[in-house]
């Protein structure tokens, strides 16, 4: 083998070897850094270690101070309390105000989870599990909840959980802060309470609400106060644009009060007409202040209520119509009184000079019209009494539709050939409790007043018909009265006249007013159409406009009884005189000499006496020269009932007959004209006086004769006088 093939192959096996030893090398250097590097970490983990058993340490320390942080404060609180949980929510503290705030003591709390003090429906619905997770979220979490103490009752409190971590931001535990807000919900429940009755006050009064900015001009209205305007809810209200909605009349006085309001920032206060959009007219009252800013002292709003007075108004105005047409009726019924008993001495002292005149005699035609002069004017006086209700009537079971047949021939006549007369009358029997010279009367005055308003001819058209009125019916708001209601018939007499405006509409029923021309009316007999009505328990209604006719309406009780016949007006009868002796008790001097003159032609005796005292002395000494007693009724001293009870007493036997002009509502509440006591009403012809003298006369002799017989006599009908005021 040559040298050279020999050195070749140890120079490849000497590479190869040093390449080896350099693997070698380096796998041993990489092993001993990586054995170098994880000791450093090894010993980085055991510092970190050692680092979190000292914070843990720390932790542990620091713990009992924290807890007696929140507990020292604690001791003297009194509405709230603030413990501390641990992680899964178990008390770890417990202080002194968790015993006043809820009821535990340490023990027992310590044993508690803290959903124990959270109600059942906030433990369904996981409030306590929320509680913690919001604070571990965000730190805190509150709400206002019902609390549940130890003996089981609630007290609402304000409930904040804020988490507890440690230095490096590791959850602790929770801290739960509980104040007691039973006084304030108390307060508050109190404030929604004074609140809902506030509201329920203000709807049930009516009230609308109105606020007006003085910042921005802004004015917002209620519901209730649009509605007092009659507008829609969704309609927006400005200012001054609602003092356009006011009567045109008020405008100006509101815009000045109002201004004045908001320059002077004073009280607001003003009643004024509203407009309605379907124009009717509405009497409402508004009235309001200004609000101060507490922390300012500046106004900075006005607030206020508003009040519909459309009804009270027009009661006070019924009232006031009432009280001065009672005032009216009371002077009318004093007048008429006194005028009776001088027409009473003009028309008896007239007859009598009239019969002692031959029959050629000129002067008989001129007493005649005194005499017709004197009984216009009593027929003047009965309706002043109808007006004021004291009138003497008497009432029967009376069918409406038979006294309108019976007047009809002479309603015709009244009514004169360019009238047209229509009757509507009710197929059903309409029965009435009343007086039915009064009811034809009633009639020929309505028809007469129909006739006047329309001087060109027209159509009276006479209508009636059995009604039921409620309190909240149109006819029902009669002026003055509490609204009546139940069964009535009514009368209504309907022309195609004039007409009537609102003014004289609310005056038609007072005593001498009228619209007629001096000397063709004497503005009494709608008057008397009101009063007769309310003697007999009805009422009266009109309706009229200008140029579209007038319609009155006569409502009387309706009864349920059966008609009596109406009663014809007799003839002129034979006046039969007599020998008896009669007793006469007037205090008016004129009457007195008239009634001794009349009776003294027709044969009999007259006594006289000035007053009951007087009479009750003659009574005595002339105990069997009296056979009938002529009184007065109402008299100074003793009234005539009174004399009446007293001879009652010493003379049952003997007949009174009462007389009067004009019979007061004490007269009647003492029961001097109860059912059955003859009575002669004043002025009275001295062939009345002797008529109804004979026949107490004749009935006296009679009720004795049948006493004697034991045969009973059916009482006369009864005489009533309505002084009472409806």
């Amino acid at each position: 083998m040559r040298a050279g093939e020999t050195s070749a192959p140890l120079l490849l096996l000497f590479i190869l070897t040093t390449i080896g030893l350099l693997c070698v090398a380096v796998a041993l250097w990489r092993a001993l850094r990586r054995s170098r590097a994880a000791e450093a970490e090894a010993a980085a983990r055991t510092e970190q270690l050692d680092q979190e058993l000292a914070g843990h340490q720390r932790a542990a320390e620091e713990w009992p101070q924290q807890e007696e942080r929140f507990r020292t404060p604690l001791e003297r609180a009194e509405d709230y309390t603030i413990f501390l949980l641990d992680s899964t929510g178990r008390p770890t503290s417990w202080n002194s105000s968790v015993r006043r705030v809820l009821g535990y003591d340490r023990p027992e709390f310590l044993r508690l989870s803290v959903a124990s003090l959270y109600t059942k429906e906030d433990r369904e619905a996981r409030a306590p599990e929320r509680d913690m997770a919001e604070a571990v979220e965000h730190g805190r979490a509150s709400a206002d909840r019902w609390v549940v103490r130890k003996d089981g009752t609630r007290l609402w409190a304000s409930v904040a959980t804020s988490s507890v971590n440690d230095r490096q931001g590791r959850l602790l535990g929770f801290s739960q802060r509980m104040r007691d807000l039973s006084h304030s919900k108390g307060i508050e429940l109190q404030l929604r309470r004074k609140q809902g009755a506030l509201e329920l006050a203000i709807e049930a009064a009516g009230l609308g609400s109105w606020e007006y900015d003085l910042a921005t001009k802004e004015m917002l209205w209620d519901a209730r106060a649009k509605a007092l305007f009659g507008l829609p809810e969704d309609v927006i209200v400005a200012h001054p644009g609602w003092i356009e909605a006011l009567h045109p009349e008020d405008q100006a006085a509101a815009r000045a009060q109002w201004d004045e309001a908001v320059r002077e920032r004073s009280r607001f206060s003003a009643e004024y007409r509203v407009i309605w959009p379907d124009g009717g007219i509405h009497s409402i009252m508004s009235v309001g202040q200004c609000a101060i800013d507490p922390a300012t002292g500046e106004p900075h709003h006005v607030a206020g209520v508003m009040l519909d007075l459309t009804e009270r108004r027009r009661t006070e105005e019924h009232l006031q119509e009432t009280l001065r047409m009672e005032a009216v009726g009371r002077l009318a019924g004093g007048i008429a009184h006194d005028l009776n008993n001088m027409l009473a001495a003009i028309l008896g002292f007239s007859d009598l000079l009239e019969h002692n005149l031959g029959a050629d005699d000129p002067r008989r035609e001129d007493t005649r019209q005194i005499s017709r002069a004197a009984e216009r004017s009593a027929a003047l006086t009965r309706q002043l009494l109808a007006f004021a209700r004291r009138e003497l009537i008497q009432p029967q079971m009376l069918d409406i539709n038979t006294v309108v047949k019976h007047s009809r021939p002479m309603l015709s006549t009244l009514l004169g050939e360019n009238v047209e007369l229509n009757l509507q009358l009710s197929s059903q029997v309409l029965v009435v409790y009343a007086d039915a010279r009064q009811v034809e009367q009633t009639l020929v005055n309505l028809v007469v007043n129909a006739r006047d308003a329309m001087p060109q001819g027209g159509r009276v058209t006479i209508e009636t018909k059995g009604v039921i009125l409620d309190p909240d019916s149109r006819a029902a708001r009669e002026p003055g009265e509490g609204a009546p209601s139940g069964s009535f018939a009514m009368l209504a007499v309907t022309d195609t006249g004039h007409g009537m405006d609102t003014a004289t509409l609310q005056r038609m029923w007072e005593p001498f007013f009228t619209t007629k021309p001096s000397g063709q009316g004497t503005g009494l007999g709608l008057a008397s159409v009101y009063g007769s009505a309310k003697q007999s328990g009805g009422f009266v209604w009109a309706d009229s406009e200008p140029e579209r006719g007038t319609s009155v309406q006569v409502y009387w009780p309706q009864v349920r009884s059966a008609p009596e016949p109406l009663v014809e007006a007799s003839g002129e009868l034979e006046i039969r005189g007599g020998n008896e002796t009669v007793l006469i008790v007037e205090d008016e001097s004129l009457v007195r000499a008239l009634l001794v003159r009349a009776l003294r032609s027709h044969g009999y005796g007259c006594l006289e006496a000035r007053d009951a005292s007087e009479a009750l002395r003659m009574l005595e000494q002339n105990k069997a020269a009296v056979d009938l007693v002529i009184t007065d009724v109402v008299m100074p001293g003793m009234s005539g009932g009174g004399l009446g009870d007293r001879l009652a007493l010493l003379r049952p036997d003997l007949p009174v007959l009462y007389t009067s002009a004009y019979v007061d509502e004490d007269v009647i509440g003492r029961g001097l004209l109860e059912e059955g006591l003859p009575f002669l009403q004043k002025p009275c012809t001295p062939r009345e006086l002797a008529r109804k003298v004979r026949e107490v006369l004749d009935g006296a002799a009679s009720a004795r004769d049948e006493a004697e017989t034991g045969q009973v006599r059916p009482r006369p009908p009864a005489i009533r006088q309505s002084g009472r005021q409806a």
